[in-house]
């Protein structure tokens, strides 16, 4: 018997209360008659009932009246409506309001049990999907407390319901696909697939068949029928991951695709309709390639409706630590591992780290340090040792090569700092909450010079 149990019955029918009551306890439910909508109301804001058997006509009270009251106070309620007198126009009300199925009396026991059964069977299918979908949210989650991911957080918020194409921009492992699915997962579309297509991983012989599909027979080799990535995503999203890399040919296909809504199947006779939204990503200048004619123009206008460019690591100096400690909470969750606990000289490290590998290589980072150190208390040279593993250095981090480490880590993080304050000197010392002197001194000792961008 499934966790559901608590039944509450309301019908002026005393006798068909009783009976419906003494039926549902001698099957292992935990069953209460009530006999009129004013006793109802009182007892649902005293008590939490999984299922509701609710009369229509009352004495006092009408049921539809009860249900809003139901909907309202125990929104998790399976509620379940009877009626000798019912019309298909109160029935249909009753399931706009949230009422799951409709007895009309006289009815049997049999069909009591059985609706309840399945009632219970579609919760529960209702809680493990949610749960699931919790699961997923948390695996995708994006973390950043800088002003430029709290600024995509709300682009994201506000085109995850329309059906615009989104262009995602920048450097690789930035996190272009977190956020691809973070739309989608935000989406009225989250019930329907996410469909993933690495453009730049397919053979140009082979993106065509992949993208639209083929009929067996339709080329050598083509032994069966296959459904391809726009198919796939009917209903829901396709993540086109680095666009930049389609030939001419398929992007003239995709094109198609956005602009009309339909595809053509290798080897098919009609085209097909799909409903998809699409959401493309790149690292590449896409401009630059247009001037170059490696990439067409019009299907550039067409995927960047939208476009969220996502910037690099070093840049966004602040979202460092809460990657390292989200990344490190994911890996114990995975692993039924201890939390690790940084130090300040850690912290520091960390913070001025270029991180060309931006969010990939901060994951990277945790999952080596859980690898190689058998401590969960992090030093910085714990870090400084982990990074260069397995690229020659000294692995015992010996004081020199910690010195000069530490002394190019200061030298990148106050270097970032000041191209972030547009090299306001007073601006960095505040960010770093330091003395103005002090980053004077630093960048005369470290030989920090600002490079032009001309």
């Amino acid at each position: 018997m499934n966790d559901l149990k608590r039944i509450l019955i309301v019908d002026d029918d005393a006798e068909l209360g009783d009976t419906i009551k003494d039926i549902l306890l001698s099957n292992g439910y935990d069953a209460q008659w009530v006999g009129n909508g004013n006793d109802t109301l009182q007892l649902l804001d005293e008590s939490s009932f999984d299922f509701v058997l609710l009369d229509l006509l009352l004495p006092d009270v009408s049921g539809i009246g009860i249900l809003k009251k139901i909907v309202k106070v125990q929104p998790a309620a399976i509620v379940i409506m009877m009626s000798g007198h019912g019309s298909i126009k109160t029935a249909l009300e009753a399931t706009r309001l949230g009422a799951y199925d409709w007895l009309e009396k006289p009815f049997s026991i049999e069909r009591v049990l059985l609706t309840i059964k399945h009632a219970a069977e579609k919760r529960m299918l209702q809680t493990e999907n949610e749960m699931l979908l919790s699961e997923v949210k948390k695996k995708y989650e994006m973390v950043g407390v800088s002003k430029a991911m709290k600024n995509i957080f709300g682009i994201i918020d506000k085109v995850a319901d329309q059906k615009s194409t989104v262009l995602i921009t920048g450097e690789s492992g930035t996190g272009k696909e977190l956020v691809a699915r973070a739309i989608h997962l935000n989406s009225n579309r989250v019930s329907s697939p996410f469909i993933k297509v690495n453009s730049a991983a397919i053979p140009e012989t082979l993106i065509e068949s992949e993208l639209f599909g083929h009929k067996k027979g339709s080329f050598t080799h083509a032994m069966a029928d296959k459904r391809g990535k726009f198919l796939q995503a009917d209903g829901g999203t396709l993540f086109l991951d680095e666009i930049g890399d389609l030939s001419l040919n398929a992007q003239a296909k995709v094109l198609r695709a956005i602009e009309y809504g339909e595809i053509e199947t290798v080897g098919a006779e009609k085209p097909v309709n799909v409903d998809v939204r699409i959401l493309a990503a790149t690292n590449k200048d896409l401009p630059e390639m247009i001037s170059k004619s490696t990439f067409r123009e019009d299907l550039f206008h067409r995927i960047n409706l939208i476009e969220i460019d996502i910037s690099p690591l070093r840049e966004r100096v602040e979202d460092v630590l809460p990657l390292v400690e989200f990344f490190v909470d994911v890996y114990c969750r995975e692993n039924n591992k201890a939390a690790l606990q940084f130090s300040t000289d850690a912290q520091t490290v960390l913070q001025s780290h270029p991180w060309p590998g931006n969010v990939r290589e901060v994951r990277n980072l945790v999952e080596r340090l859980y690898i190689f150190k058998s401590s969960s208390i992090i030093m910085g040279h714990d870090i400084y040792d982990v990074m260069n593993h397995g690229k020659g250095q000294n692995r015992n981090g010996s004081e020199s090569d910690f010195k000069d480490a530490k002394m190019t880590f200061e030298k990148n993080y106050i270097y970032n700092q000041l191209v972030k304050n547009n090299w306001n000197i007073s601006q960095t010392a505040v960010d770093m909450n330091v003395a103005r002197s002090l980053v004077y001194k630093k960048i005369e000792e470290l030989g920090i010079v600002k490079v032009s961008s001309g």
